[in-house]
């Protein structure tokens, strides 16, 4: 063997080089087809590393967009809801003046539909803005109350009292009856309030200062007498109104500060 290398020493020695220059070749073409996949994975991985940002980007700005869109839809709502309260409580406090001159006038379908907008309100506005309604509310009741129990009553003691001897359709002793008439009455409720046990004859005296005026039938002497069972109802009333605009000016003013509107 040692002959055979020393006899082929030159042939060897030409040839020895190939077989290392085809392994180095290899080896490099490996090594370089290794790093063409590292780079592959690399760009791979940021190409999904951008794609899950973009994701995530165009997922906050549809957020955002949602969130705008529901707090834009939940203002108009409230707006909405503002309004129709506002809208039928000046609604119900113009049939409740007409009660005074057409008592055949009837509140309940305006009353209902404060009834229905204060129901909105509570549902879309905050506690704050909900509260300041339901104290709309409540005045509007209880000014209700107020004209449907009493309102004939006052509207016939007005007309009583504004009766005058110089006013054509009526001469000087139909005006004399008339006061005399609101002096018994006057006198009657005085009595009541002073919680007196005996109010026969205080209550018979107003009755037939009331039949001596032929403008006034039965049933409203009746509703003249029975309303002498309560305080006047004039400062009442007024006592009402002033509530009344007192809960809606309220209610404005909490509805502009929830909504953010500033002067």
């Amino acid at each position: 063997m040692i002959d055979f290398i020393k006899g082929h020493q030159t042939l060897i020695l030409a040839l020895l080089p190939i077989p290392f220059t085809f392994a180095g070749a290899w080896l490099a073409a490996w090594v370089q087809a290794r790093g063409g996949h590292a780079q592959a994975e690399a760009a791979e991985k940021a190409a999904r590393t951008a794609a899950a940002a973009t994701l995530q980007a165009v997922r906050e700005q549809a957020d955002h967009a949602a969130a705008e869109a529901a707090a834009a839809a939940l203002r108009e709502q409230r707006i909405s809801a503002a309004r129709h309260l506002i809208r039928a409580d000046r609604v119900l406090g113009r049939v409740l003046h007409t009660m005074f001159r057409e008592p055949d006038t009837d509140s309940t379908p305006s009353y209902d539909d404060l009834l229905d907008a204060w129901g909105v309100v509570q549902l879309v506005a905050p506690t704050p803005l909900a509260t300041a309604s339901s104290r709309v509310l409540a005045a509007a009741q209880g000014l209700q109350l107020l004209v449907r129990h009493r309102g004939e009553a006052y509207r016939l003691h007005t007309q009583l009292a504004s009766i005058r001897a110089s006013r054509p359709e009526y001469d000087a002793r139909q005006a004399a009856e008339s006061l005399d008439a609101l002096d018994a009455l006057d006198a009657l409720r005085a009595a009541y309030a002073a919680g007196e046990a005996n109010m026969t004859e205080l209550h018979a005296a107003a009755s037939a200062a009331l039949d001596r005026l032929p403008a006034l039938d039965a049933e409203q002497a009746s509703a003249l007498l029975d309303d002498c069972v309560h305080p006047e109802m004039g400062p009442l009333l007024a006592q009402s109104w002033r509530e009344h605009k007192e809960a809606l000016d309220a209610f404005v003013s909490c509805a502009r500060n929830v909504l953010g509107v500033t002067d």
